[in-house]
C-alpha cells in the first residue's frame, strides 16, 4: 500500500525529475561538512578548528538562506537557483585549491563564501509540491517520498567523501562536492515546473514567515535537532579514527541514512488520525534510544549497527516538520518558510560541529554520543510543550490548513 502511494506520487508530471535532480544539487548538505573537516585534518589542523571551520560553512548558510527564500518569493526560482549554483561552485573550487597550505581563517572565509551562496533548490522544491500535487494524502505522501529519498543524499555523500579522499585527496572531495551542485541545481532550474513557478502574493510584513508562532515553535525544534546531528557527525569520523581510520567516518555515516530511509519507507506514508505534530515525539524518543546506544558499541560492527538505528526514526521526524512548515507558512513566504527550516538546520549544524570537536577532546566519544542524546530529548521535550502552536492553523489560509489536517 505505502509503496502505491510512493509510486502514485513519482508518476505525477515533473515529480521525479525534480527530486532526482534535487538530490544530486543537494549533495553539499551530506558532503561539505566531512569534506571540510578531512581537509582541515589534512592540512594539520586540529579537530576543534576542523569543527569551526565547518561550521562557518553552516553559519554563512544559514544567514542568508532566509534572504534567498524572500528573493524567490519575490523574483520567481530560475535566476536565483542559476546565479547561487555558480558562485557556491567557484567558492568550492577555491577551497579545494586553498587546501593545505591556507591559513584557517583564509579556509572559513572560503566556506563561509561557499554556504552562503548554497542555492535554495530544497525549499524551492517543497514549494512546488502544492501546485503539482495540491493539498490532501497525496502532499503528505510527498513530503514523505522527500525525507526518505533525500536520505540517499547521506547515503552516498559520506562514502563518496571518504573514496575521493582516499584515492585522491580530501580537496578532491571538496571539487566534486561543488561539481555535484552545480550539476543539479543546473537540471532543476531547467524542469519547466521550476521555470514557470510564480510567487503567491503575500502581506507586507517585515517578519515574513516568522510572524506564525508554529513556525517559529518548528524552527525551534529543529536547531536543537540538528546540533544533535552536528556533534554526531564529527564524534563518529573522532570515533572512526580511534578505530584505524578516519575515512571509515564515510560509510558509517551512510548506514545512518540507511536507517532512516528504512524508517522512512516504515512510517513515513502512514495514515493515521493524528496530526503530524502527534506523530514527531515519539520518532524522536526513538532517535534519542538509538544515538544513546551508541555510547556504548565498542566496534566496528556494533557502532555500525548502532548507526542504523538511531537513523530509524529521523526521516519520518523530518517529513512531519515539513508538513507543518507546509501548513503554518502565511500566504505567500512558502519558499521562504522552508529556507528557515534550511537556516535551522544549518544553525544546529554549525553548533553541532562546534561542539562535538570540542566534546571529543575533553570528555571523549561516548559522553559526546550521549550529549547528543540529550539534546534531541530536548527536542522532543519542546515539540510536545510547544503543540498547540504547532496544531494552529495560519490566519487568512484555512483552505490549506483544513487540507492538511485530513491527511492526519
Amino acid at each position: 500500500m505505502r509503496l502505491r502511494i510512493y509510486l502514485d506520487v513519482l508518476r505525477t508530471p515533473f515529480v521525479a525529475r525534480l527530486l532526482s535532480s534535487a538530490v544530486v544539487g543537494r549533495m553539499p548538505t551530506a558532503m561539505a561538512g566531512l569534506a571540510i573537516v578531512l581537509l582541515v585534518r589534512e592540512g594539520g589542523g586540529s579537530y576543534a578548528v576542523a569543527g569551526v571551520v565547518a561550521g562557518t560553512y553552516s553559519i554563512a548558510l544559514a544567514l542568508t538562506s532566509p534572504l534567498l527564500g524572500r528573493l524567490v518569493d519575490r523574483v520567481g526560482q530560475t535566476r536565483v537557483l542559476v546565479g547561487c549554483a555558480v558562485t557556491s561552485g567557484l567558492s568550492f573550487a577555491a577551497l579545494a585549491w586553498a587546501g593545505r597550505s591556507a591559513s584557517p581563517v583564509v579556509l572559513a572565509g572560503l566556506a563561509a563564501l561557499a554556504g552562503g551562496s548554497i542555492p535554495p533548490v530544497a525549499a524551492c522544491m517543497r514549494a512546488l509540491w502544492s501546485d503539482l500535487l495540491g493539498p490532501g494524502g497525496q502532499l503528505q505522501a510527498a513530503f514523505a517520498v522527500e525525507s526518505t529519498v533525500q536520505e540517499l543524499i547521506f547515503v552516498v555523500g559520506p562514502p563518496l567523501v571518504a573514496l575521493l579522499a582516499a584515492a585522491l585527496s580530501p580537496a578532491a572531495a571538496v571539487l566534486g562536492t561543488g561539481a555535484l551542485l552545480l550539476l543539479g541545481v543546473g537540471v532543476f532550474a531547467a524542469t519547466p515546473a521550476s521555470r514557470a513557478w510564480r510567487p503567491q502574493r503575500r502581506a507586507a510584513d517585515w517578519a515574513g514567515a516568522l510572524r506564525s508562532p508554529g513556525i517559529r515553535a518548528v524552527l525551534a525544534t529543529i536547531v536543537l535537532l540538528a546540533s544533535a546531528f552536528g556533534t554526531v557527525e564529527v564524534t563518529v569520523v573522532a570515533g572512526a579514527e580511534q578505530l584505524g581510520s578516519r575515512t571509515l567516518a564515510g560509510p558509517l555515516l551512510a548506514l545512518w541514512a540507511v536507517g532512516s530511509m528504512a524508517g522512512g519507507l516504515a512510517f513515513g506514508s502512514r495514515v493515521t488520525d493524528r496530526g503530524p505534530e502527534q506523530r514527531m515525539v515519539p520518532l524522536l524518543a526513538l532517535v534519542v534510544a538509538g544515538i544513546a546506544l551508541l555510547a556504548v558499541a565498542s566496534g566496528l560492527a556494533q557502532l555500525g549497527a548502532g548507526m542504523v538505528l538511531a537513523g530509524l526514526g529521523i526521516a519520518p521526524a523530518i517529513a512531519c516538520l515539513y508538513l507543518l512548515v507546509d501548513r503554518l507558512a502565511p500566504a505567500g513566504t512558502v519558499t521562504e518558510a522552508f529556507t528557515w527550516v534550511t537556516t535551522a538546520f544549518s544553525t544546529g549544524f554549525a553548533i553541532g560541529n562546534a561542539l562535538g570537536g570540542s566534546l571529543v577532546h575533553r570528555v571523549g566519544t561516548d559522553r559526546a554520543f550521549l550529549i547528543a542524546a540529550a539534546g534531541v530529548a530536548a527536542a522532543a521535550l519542546l515539540a510536545r510543550l510547544r503543540r498547540p502552536a504547532l496544531a494552529a492553523a495560519p490566519a487568512g489560509m484555512p483552505e490549506v490548513a483544513d487540507g492538511l489536517g485530513r491527511t492526519g
